[in-house]
C-alpha cells in the first residue's frame, strides 16, 4: 500500500520542478516509522569508531581500524536483518571474518586479477578464496563481483531459506543444531577450514566489537542523527574517465522547455549500461520506478555522524541492482545507467539530502569534492540530462569494430555484437518504453540470434499476446524510427505485424512474411505480431 501510495505521489514532473516529491518519499520512507528493514535480531549500529583496541583470548592485543569495523558494522546490520540470526549467531560470523582475513576485504590477484578492481583492502593468496570470510568461487561460494561485495560475502555467511547459496554451500542457518554449538566449531562448520582451532581465539574480539559498534555515542555536528553505521569512505558514483557532467545542481534552463528551472541534483552523462556505485557505506530505502526519476535508487548513509541520503536516478528497470532494505558498502555496483523517466538520453542524476526525511538537496558535486570523491578526468559540457526523451532524434553512428563481442545490453548473459549493442542503445534511448531480448542460442534454426545480431522487441505487451492498438502504433512508431536510422544503426531487416522490411528491397517496403522456413506466419509469435525482430547487419 505505502508503494502504490509512494508511486501516486510522484506523478509530479521531478526533474523539471522542484523536487517535492522526493521529499515527501523520504518522509515515508522513514526508518523511524517503518521497521521493517531490521527483522532479524534487535542489533542496531552506532557511529563508528575511527579505532579499537582488542585483545585475544591468548593475549594478543592489537587495534582494528575505522574500515575494519566498518566491514564489522556491515555484519552486525545484515545479521539484524536476516530472520533467525541473534546476536550469538552476530558473534560467530565476526569470529569468522576475524579469524579468515582480520576483517579485510582481501582481493586475490594470483588467481582472478579481475578481484583487483574491486574495492578492497588488500590482495590474498590463500588458494582461490576472496574477501572477509575467504569465500571460494569453486567451491560455490559465488562469482568474483559476488565476493567483492562484503554485504554478499555476510549474508552468504548466514546463509539459511533466503542466502545466496542455499542449501548449498551452507552457511550458519544451514548447521543443524549450531545454536547449542561452541561458537568456534559453529564457525568452522561453516567455513570448513584445515585450522578448526583458530576460531576460539576471536571470541573475546568479536564481543568487544559488537560491544563497541552497538552501543549508542552521541556523533559531532548538528544535523540529524545518522540511523546507520558511519561510512568508512566517499567515492565517485561512476567509473573513472567514463562519464561528462551535463547539468550542475540549482537554477538553470530548462533543457525541454528552455524556462527558468530548479534542476535538484547533478547529471554525468554516460554510455548506457555503464555502472553506477553507491558513494558511500548505507541502507536502501528505495529502488524502483518513481515518475520523472523512471528507475531510482535512494540510499541512506551516515557522513561524520549524520544522516545524509544519496538519489541515483534514470535507471532502466533491469538496471537496478539492489533491493531495498539492502545493506552496501560504498563502491557497491548499485545500477546502471540509463534514461528511463524524464531524459534526453543516458546519463545519472545525482542528488544529495542532508536527514532521513527528505530535505531539500544540495549540490552533490560540491559535496563531493568535500569529501574527497573528485575524479580528474571527467568533463563538462552540454548533452544528455533531466528533460522528457523524444522520439524524433537521429541516431548517431557505431565508429569502432562493428563485429566485436560485447554483454549483451538485454541482460540474457550472452554477447552480441558491439554494432547490435550500439542499435540497442540507440533505440531505447528513443523509446524507452520497450522490453528487449537479444541473445539465445537457438539451436537447429537459422537465425541472427546466436551470433549476437538480433533483438526482439516488446512495445508493453507479453510474448504470446496481441498488443493493444495503442502499442502497435508505438511499435509502428519504433520501425518507422528504425528505417530512417536503418543506414546509421546498420539494421539489416525488420519484421513487425506480419510483415518484412529490408533497406536492399526498401523500394518495395514492407513485404508479407512467410516465415522464413521457420515459423509460422500465421501465429502470434511466429508472425511477430507480439513482438518486433530487428536484425543487424555483420562487422
Amino acid at each position: 500500500m505505502l508503494k502504490k501510495l509512494l508511486a501516486g505521489l510522484a506523478i509530479a514532473v521531478l526533474c523539471l520542478g522542484p523536487a517535492s516529491v522526493l521529499v515527501a518519499v523520504g518522509v515515508l520512507m522513514n526508518p523511524a516509522a517503518n521497521a521493517s528493514c531490521t527483522t532479524g535480531s534487535s542489533l542496531q549500529v552506532g557511529p563508528i569508531p575511527d579505532s579499537l583496541d582488542v585483545t585475544t583470548k591468548d593475549g594478543v592485543t592489537f587495534t582494528l581500524n575505522k574500515t575494519q569495523l566498518t566491514h564489522a558494522a556491515t555484519i552486525i546490520t545484515v545479521g539484524g536483518q536476516t530472520e533467525g540470526i541473534d546476536t550469538r549467531g552476530v558473534t560467530i560470523a565476526l569470529m569468522a571474518a576475524l579469524t579468515e582475513s582480520t576483517l579485510r576485504q582481501l582481493a586475490n590477484t594470483g588467481t582472478y586479477p579481475e578481484s583487483g578492481d574491486y574495492p578492497n583492502d588488500g590482495d590474498g593468496s590463500d588458494h582461490d578464496s576472496l574477501g572477509l570470510f575467504q569465500m571460494r568461487p569453486q567451491s560455490g561460494w559465488g562469482t568474483v563481483a559476488e565476493l567483492m561485495d562484503t554485504t554478499y560475502q555476510a549474508r552468504a555467511f548466514y546463509g539459511g531459506p533466503t542466502g545466496p547459496n542455499y542449501p548449498s554451500p551452507r552457511g550458519l542457518l544451514d548447521i543443524p543444531g549450531w545454536q547449542s554449538m561452541d561458537m568456534g566449531e559453529a564457525a568452522q562448520a561453516v567455513e570448513v577450514s584445515a585450522y578448526p582451532d583458530r576460531y576460539q581465539n576471536y571470541q573475546p574480539v568479536a564481543e568487544a566489537i559488537l560491544t563497541a559498534l552497538t552501543t549508542p555515542s552521541k556523533p559531532s555536528g548538528s544535523g540529524e542523527t545518522g540511523t546507520v553505521a558511519e561510512t568508512s569512505r566517499i567515492v565517485f558514483p561512476l567509473p573513472e574517465g567514463s562519464w561528462t557532467k551535463t547539468s550542475d545542481w540549482g537554477w538553470r534552463a530548462d533543457p525541454f522547455t528552455g524556462e527558468r528551472d530548479y534542476h535538484g541534483g547533478t547529471d554525468y552523462a554516460a554510455a548506457d549500461g555503464t555502472p553506477i556505485y553507491a558513494v558511500a557505506d548505507g541502507r536502501v530505502v528505495w529502488s524502483e520506478f518513481n515518475g520523472g526519476y523512471g528507475g531510482l535508487v535512494i540510499i541512506e548513509h551516515t557522513v561524520n555522524g549524520e544522516a545524509v541520503r544519496s538519489a541515483y536516478a534514470h535507471m532502466w528497470s533491469h538496471g537496478i541492482h539492489v533491493t531495498e532494505g539492502q545493506t552496501v558498502t560504498a563502491g557497491t555496483h548499485i545500477g546502471d545507467v540509463g534514461s528511463s523517466g524524464y531524459s534526453t538520453g543516458p546519463h545519472l542524476h545525482f542528488e544529495i539530502r542532508p536527514g532521513t526525511t527528505g530535505t531539500e538537496s544540495i549540490d552533490a558535486d560540491k559535496w563531493l569534492q568535500e569529501h574527497g570523491a573528485t575524479e580528474s578526468t571527467g568533463s563538462s559540457t552540454t548533452g544528455p540530462g533531466c528533460a522528457p526523451a523524444g522520439t524524433g532524434s537521429e541516431a548517431s553512428e557505431y565508429t569502432g569494430d562493428g563485429a566485436a563481442m560485447v554483454e549483451d545490453p538485454s541482460g540474457t548473459g550472452g554477447q552480441v555484437t558491439a554494432r547490435t549493442a550500439h542499435m540497442v542503445t540507440q533505440t531505447r534511448n528513443a523509446f524507452p518504453d520497450t522490453g528487449w531480448a537479444c541473445y539465445s542460442p537457438r539451436p537447429g534454426q537459422k537465425s541472427d540470434h546466436p551470433e549476437g545480431r538480433a533483438c526482439d522487441v516488446t512495445v508493453g505487451n507479453q510474448i504470446g499476446y496481441y498488443p493493444s492498438s495503442e502499442q502497435t502504433a508505438y511499435g509502428w512508431q519504433i520501425t518507422d524510427w528504425l528505417e530512417t536510422n536503418a543506414d546509421t544503426l546498420g539494421i539489416s531487416y525488420l519484421i513487425w505485424q506480419g510483415k518484412i522490411w529490408s533497406p536492399v528491397r526498401a523500394d518495395e517496403g514492407w513485404r508479407p512474411y512467410t516465415g522464413g522456413g521457420m515459423h509460422d506466419p500465421g501465429d502470434v509469435t511466429g508472425g511477430h505480431f507480439d513482438h518486433i525482430h530487428i536484425s543487424v547487419k555483420e562487422g
